[in-house]
């Protein structure tokens, strides 16, 4: 049985923060998208300088393509076990939202997790501007995770060599965007639609 003690406090967050955080339009949330989230908001951190070794756990690309935490899960399956969000038979969450706030105010006096908060709301808002469906795609389509999937291999993501590429494709987004962009949010749906679009040019070529 999972103890207290067995939880990465990082992923533990994270868990909250994606489903006290998202749009309601995205929930009920199935655990995969919750990964996806997970594993999104530590792209957009790293976009904006956090280092993928201080996000607190890994993750790597399961068989069907997608990324996938141990320790994500682990925190996500407290969460629901604590009653902050409702798990059904199906897989799908939905967030108590009176809970989810209490904890979440609770978490927040407890450690300086203001930067990757906002890094995870930006992840899960993306669904806001693009389906669900388009994201998971997108990320399928990004460094480490497409040639891990068409090899048929299980790997850790985020590796440098997926990081260098990531920082490319960042810094072409953030040229045609400008310096003086702020928000995190538009440029990460740059990034997922200039994904998309790259997979559809290649399909019709």
């Amino acid at each position: 049985m999972t103890s207290a003690a067995d939880i990465v406090p990082e992923a533990y967050f994270d868990a909250v923060a994606i489903a006290a955080d998202a749009p309601a339009s995205v929930m009920p949330m199935t655990v995969i998208e919750a990964h996806l989230y997970a594993y999104l908001g530590c792209i957009l951190g790293l976009f904006k300088g956090q280092a993928v070794g201080d996000w607190g756990y890994p993750f790597a690309v399961t068989s069907e393509g997608f990324p996938f935490s141990v320790q994500f899960e682990t925190a996500r399956s407290m969460v629901v076990a604590r009653g902050l969000v409702d798990e059904d038979g199906a897989g799908l969450m939905s967030a108590r939202h009176d809970e989810l706030v209490a904890e979440m105010d609770s978490l927040l006096t407890l450690g300086s997790w203001v930067d990757r908060r906002h890094w995870l709301r930006a992840a899960t808002q993306c669904a806001l501007a693009l389906p669900v469906g388009s994201i998971r795609h997108a990320i399928g389509q990004s460094p480490g995770l497409f040639a891990s999937v068409r090899l048929g291999q299980r790997r850790l993501l985020l590796q440098a060599d997926d990081i260098e590429l990531l920082y490319k494709e960042y810094g072409i987004v953030s040229s045609v965007l400008g310096v003086d962009v702020k928000d995190l949010l538009s440029p990460a749906v740059i990034w997922l639609s200039a994904r998309i679009l790259r997979t559809e040019d290649a399909a019709v070529d």
